[in-house]
């Protein structure tokens, strides 16, 4: 899927890292921590919806003093499977939360957030691929999906999930 990533606007990249995180996000939803998954997943929705949330309170999702956040759970898990998933959603919030940042003009970054680059978007994409399989074909109309996402487009969670339903199996 890397190969038309560049192609797409950062509101289409944000939205197909998110999209795909709620795809693999079911392989996590019995572990002790997912709550923080899908609170940090619901959030980063709300900011592609509404651009409204602060980076800093999404960043909270992924590393905090409190040691609730994404990266510091996703360190005990021991299933080989759930903790792909777990990397894929951890991706898909520093990718999204580094966005937030940038819209808002943030100049100075926390440092996982500034490391967030192409190789984010490889690592996230290797371990999607790793857990679940999608047909090149249905590879190929997701990534067509979202090239014709608008830069300002007003992205809506909900329909953009039953859109790609047809596309993952």
């Amino acid at each position: 899927m890397l190969t038309y990533f560049g192609e797409i606007n950062s509101n289409g990249q944000v939205a197909l890292l998110l999209a795909l995180s709620e795809t693999v996000s079911s392989k996590i939803s019995n572990a002790k921590n997912f709550s923080i998954a899908r609170e940090g997943l619901d959030a980063c929705w709300k900011w592609l919806e509404e651009k409204k949330t602060v980076a800093d309170d999404l960043y909270w999702y992924l590393e905090n003093l409190d040691d609730t956040g994404i990266l510091t759970v996703m360190q005990t898990e021991e299933d080989e499977v759930k903790l792909k998933a777990w990397i894929c959603i951890a991706d898909a919030l520093a990718f999204t939360i580094k966005e937030a940042y940038d819209f808002q003009g943030d100049k100075y970054l926390p440092a996982t957030i500034e490391a967030v680059d192409i190789n984010t978007v490889e690592e996230f994409d290797t371990n999607f691929d790793d857990i679940y399989e999608l047909t090149s074909a249905n590879k190929e109309k997701i990534m067509k999906y979202f090239l014709e996402v608008q830069a300002n487009q007003q992205i809506n969670k909900n329909n953009l999930l039953r859109d790609l339903g047809n596309f993952i199996d």
